[in-house]
C-alpha cells in the first residue's frame, strides 16, 4: 500500500524510529482518513512499537531535536513534539504494544474504523546514498474497512466502550464529522451506560463537544446526544428546553428553536472563516449581501484567537447553543381572555448568562471565553429591542454607544457587541415561522448601522481613545472632589460625545456644569 506522511519532519521521524525498532505501526485516525480519501493536513501521529516506547522515544527525540515528554510511564507512552514552527507544532504519541500482538493492541481501541494500522517495515534497497524504501502493509483485524464502506461506526468490543466513557461522546462526534450512522449494538450500549459520562474528566468532555460543534451540522450531534440520554448529563440546561412551549413570535419549543439558531450561527461562522455555507437560502443570501462591505473588518474581529486559540467565529455556535438556557427557570404562564396561555421569560437573558458561566466553568473553558459568552448571552435581546424602538428610523448614536458600553468585554480590548449582533441575526432569523421573518430588511439595516458604529474608527473607538475631558480637568475646572460623581459625569460626557452633542473640551465642561446645576436644583 502506498502511504507516507506529507510533512518531512514526520518522514524523518519514521526513518529514525525504523532505525531503533521494526516494524513500526501507525494507528488511528491517519489510517482511517487515508482510506476514506480525506486529504487532511496531518499534525499528529499515533504510533505503536513492540516494546520500550519511552526509551525509543527519548533516543529519537534526542537525535532529531524534538521535545520529549513521558506521557504515561505506567503504560509506556511517550509524546514527541516538533516545535520548529511554533504556530503549527507537530506531535507524535509513541506507545508500547498492549496484549503482546498488534491485533490485541487494536482490540483495546474504540471503534473498528480506528482499529486499523499501517505496519511499516524498512526493507532496504533503494539507490546508493538515497533513503531506504519503507514497505507499508494495512492491518485490519476487526473489519474496519467493511464498516468504512458501509459508513457505520461500530465499537470494537463492549469492553472497549465500557473502558472509557468518553468513547460514547466520541461515537457521536465521529458520526457527525464523517456523516456515519452508529451501529445498533453500539447505540444500545451507549443508552445503557450514558450516566457514566459523569465519570469522565471535564476537559475531555469539553474537547469532544468542541470538535462536534465545529462540524458543519452540529445539530445532528445534539439531537443524537439527546436521544441517547447523554445531553442530560453533559448539558442539562439545554436538555430542559426540550418540550418547553413558547408563545408568538416563536413557533417551536425552546429546544427546537435553539437548534435552529445553532444552524444559522454555523452559517455565519462558516462565512466568516471562508468555509462552505451549509443549507443556504434566501435569508442567508440577504445578510451576506448586506454585510459584504464589512466582511474584511468582521473577519478580522472574528478570526482573533481567544486565550486557548479558539476563534471568536467558532464561539458564535456556542453562544447560539446557550443563549436561551435561562428560559426553563424563568418561564411564567399567563392565561389570556381567549383561553390561550401566554408564556413569558422575563430576564431569561440575565439568568441564562449566569447559568452559561457556571456550565462553561464546569467544562474548564478559559476565563476569557466564559466572560465573552456570559456578556453575549446577557445582551442578546438588546439588538431586537433596539430595532423595535427605532422603527422607520436609524438607530441613534447615543443608543449605539449605550449598546457597546453594555456589551464591553472586560477580558478583551475588542467589544463583545459585534459577537452579540451576529448572535442576534441567528436568533431573529430562527424565531418566526415565515422566512424571511417580518421586517427582515429593516432589521438587517439596524444591525448594519450598529456594526458600522462599532467598527468605525471615528466612532466608538475614537470616543474611547480620545475623550474630550478627563477626571483631573473636570475636578479642577468645576471644583469637584474625587468620588463617584466625577465618574458618573465622565460617563455621561462620553455618551454625549458619542452622540455628537459636544465636540470640544469647553462644550463638554459647559454641559457638565449645566448638569450639576440641574441636579442641585432638584435636590
Amino acid at each position: 500500500m502506498e502511504w507516507k506522511p506529507q510533512h518531512p519532519a514526520f518522514q524523518a521521524l519514521l526513518t529514525a524510529l525504523l532505525q531503533q525498532t521494526r516494524p513500526v505501526y501507525v494507528v488511528g485516525g491517519v489510517v482511517r482518513d487515508h482510506l476514506l480519501g480525506r486529504q487532511q493536513k496531518v499534525t499528529d501521529l499515533d504510533i505503536v512499537v513492540e516494546r520500550s516506547a519511552l526509551a525509543i522515544g527519548q533516543r529519537v527525540a534526542d537525535q532529531l531535536g524534538w521535545a520529549y515528554y513521558p506521557l504515561d510511564e505506567a503504560r509506556d507512552v511517550a509524546r514527541l513534539v516538533f516545535t520548529a514552527n511554533p504556530s503549527a507544532p507537530l506531535a507524535c504519541d509513541i506507545a508500547g504494544m498492549r496484549g503482546g500482538t498488534i491485533e490485541n493492541d487494536l482490540l483495546y481501541r474504540d471503534f473498528t474504523i480506528n482499529a486499523m494500522a499501517f505496519a511499516i517495515e524498512n526493507k532496504g534497497g533503494g539507490k546508493k546514498g538515497g533513503e531506504k524504501k519503507g514497505e507499508v502493509t494495512l492491518l485490519d483485524p476487526w473489519r474496519g474497512q467493511a464498516d468504512l464502506s458501509q459508513r457505520q461506526l461500530r465499537r470494537v468490543s463492549a469492553a472497549s466502550m465500557a473502558d472509557d466513557p468518553v468513547r460514547m461522546l466520541r461515537a457521536v462526534r465521529f458520526a457527525v464529522q464523517l456523516g456515519f450512522t452508529i451501529e445498533e449494538q453500539t447505540l444500545l450500549q451507549i443508552k445503557r451506560m450514558c450516566s457514566t459520562i459523569t465519570l469522565a474528566s471535564a476537559e475531555r468532555v469539553r474537547d469532544e463537544l468542541w470538535k462536534m460543534m465545529a462540524a458543519d451540522r452540529p445539530t445532528i450531534g445534539l439531537e443524537t446526544l439527546q436521544s441517547l440520554g447523554l445531553l442530560t448529563y453533559m448539558l442539562p440546561e439545554l436538555a430542559t428546553l426540550d418540550g418547553l412551549a413558547q408563545s408568538y413570535p416563536h413557533h417551536e419549543d425552546g429546544y427546537q428553536h435553539t437548534l435552529r439558531v445553532v444552524r444559522h450561527a454555523v452559517q455565519l461562522r462558516n462565512w466568516l472563516l471562508g468555509r462552505p455555507i451549509p443549507d443556504q437560502d434566501e435569508v442567508t443570501a440577504s445578510w451576506q449581501q448586506k454585510f459584504a462591505p464589512l466582511f474584511t473588518e468582521l473577519r478580522h474581529h472574528f478570526t482573533m484567537p481567544l486565550a486557548t486559540g479558539h476563534l471568536r467565529a467558532e464561539w458564535l455556535v456556542w453562544h447560539a447553543l446557550l443563549h436561551d438556557i435561562g428560559k426553563a427557570v424563568t418561564r411564567t404562564a399567563e392565561p389570556q381572555p381567549d383561553n390561550r396561555i401566554r408564556y413569558r421569560f422575563l430576564e431569561h437573558e440575565r439568568v441564562g448568562a449566569g447559568m452559561a458561566e457556571q456550565r462553561l466553568n464546569a467544562l474548564r473553558f478559559s476565563r476569557q471565553e466564559v466572560q465573552l459568552a456570559a456578556t453575549v448571552i446577557a445582551n442578546h435581546m438588546r439588538p431586537h429591542l433596539l430595532s423595535a424602538a427605532f422603527t422607520d428610523q436609524s438607530v441613534s448614536k447615543r443608543a449605539s454607544y449605550r449598546f457597546y458600553r453594555s456589551t464591553g468585554s472586560r477580558q478583551s480590548e475588542e467589544p463583545a457587541g459585534l459577537d452579540t449582533l451576529l448572535l442576534a441575526i441567528a436568533d431573529y432569523s430562527a424565531t418566526y415561522r415565515v422566512s424571511p421573518p417580518p421586517n427582515w430588511d429593516a432589521y438587517l439595516t439596524h444591525i448594519d448601522q450598529l456594526l458600522r458604529y462599532g467598527l468605525d474608527a471615528n466612532g466608538l473607538a475614537e470616543t474611547k481613545a480620545q475623550p474630550l475631558v478627563d477626571g483631573h480637568t473636570l475636578m479642577r475646572r468645576l471644583g469637584l472632589p474625587p468620588g463617584r460623581q466625577v465618574g458618573q459625569l465622565l460617563e455621561q460626557l462620553l455618551e454625549a460625545q458619542a452622540a455628537g452633542e459636544v465636540a470640544t473640551t469647553e462644550e463638554a465642561l459647559t454641559l457638565a456644569s449645566e448638569w450639576l446645576r440641574e441636579s442641585k436644583g432638584k435636590s
